[in-house]
């Protein structure tokens, strides 16, 4: 079946980076909002690239400079694939939102292609494609939001070269607000310090550690309230969002936690089911989009054409 399938399409989900002490390291698969992602053989050789959706006209389609195309391209390269694809990705995740938006089209082009040519890779290879894409988006290739959209659940990027991922599959439900401002990943990561204090090292380091031990608990409670403590990069890229430090003083005691979802400007929080509606309206009303949604599984394929 494998060569006479023509084209893959996969659904290819949002995703949160650093969930607050978790810098570069933590990440959590959403299971909305969503990109879908195709690609089809083509009879001429080469790779063309249509974006459709949330603020495609600010996407380029050069192969060079798409994430989709960067990783199509070495992914072709590395496996001697001659003919021709068309890639069509339809954005359902706002670019520069803070929610992996060019992961989610980097890793569902990884999966589709894998799909399409029955490569047979593992999970950790197709991370490794994928975050060759992000290094169009952020500047560096970097794999905090390709791992979680590939693995699924939560995920820590624990060595590069040779890559690491650890994985572990979570349920909980989390709110995202998503103010209408845009952020760039690069400005994000200029604010942040070159130097910083070993007191602020340590809280990290203990915080992340009990994120992570909260997990096998199951205590989202915890996990919630060290997600709270970043000493280091949160209070920097906080000036950035309007009225963050305000509203997350307001809902405190409402969420088990909330932070800055990766360089920002979307806001997660993990809310307490008695408050869910209250916060909601309140996010609503700042921030004006929100979405309520859970942890997800990954890249899934929807369909496979002859």
């Amino acid at each position: 079946m494998g060569d006479k399938m023509r084209k893959v399409t996969v659904r290819s989900p949002a995703t949160s980076a650093n969930l607050g002490p978790g810098f570069d390291v933590f990440g959590l698969c959403l299971d909305e909002p969503y990109d879908i992602v195709s690609v089809e053989k083509m009879e001429e050789n080469g790779i063309k690239i249509v974006v459709e959706g949330e603020k495609s006209e600010e996407i380029p389609t050069e192969p060079d400079k798409n994430t989709a195309g960067v990783v199509a391209k070495a992914m072709m390269k590395d496996f001697n694939i001659k003919e021709g694809i068309k890639i069509h990705i339809t954005k359902g995740i706002k670019p520069g939102s803070g929610l992996g938006s060019s992961s989610a089209s980097s890793a569902g082009v990884a999966v589709a292609i894998n799909e399409l040519f029955n490569l047979n890779l593992p999970k950790l290879k197709l991370v490794e494609y994928a975050a060759l894409g992000e290094g169009v988006a952020a500047g560096s290739p970097h794999a905090d939001n390709v791992a979680p959209a590939i693995f699924g659940g939560f995920t820590m990027v624990t060595n590069y070269n040779p890559l690491e991922i650890l994985h572990i599959p979570v349920e909980m439900n989390v709110l995202i607000a998503l103010p209408d401002i845009q952020i760039s990943t690069k400005e994000a990561r200029e604010i942040l310090p070159k130097k910083i204090e070993m007191e602020d090292m340590i809280n990290n380091v203990g915080k992340a550690c009990g994120m992570v031990y909260s997990l096998f608990r199951n205590d989202i409670e915890l996990f919630g309230k060290y997600m709270m403590v970043d000493k280091v990069v949160e209070p920097r890229r906080a000036k950035l969002i309007p009225k963050y430090e305000e509203v997350k003083e307001k809902v405190k005691d409402k969420v088990y936690g909330i932070t800055i979802s990766g360089a920002g400007p979307a806001i997660i929080s993990i809310p307490k089911k008695e408050h869910l509606l209250e916060v909601k309206e309140l996010f609503e009303e700042v921030w004006g989009r929100v979405y309520y949604t859970k942890v997800g599984n990954g890249v899934s394929v929807l369909e496979k054409d002859d």
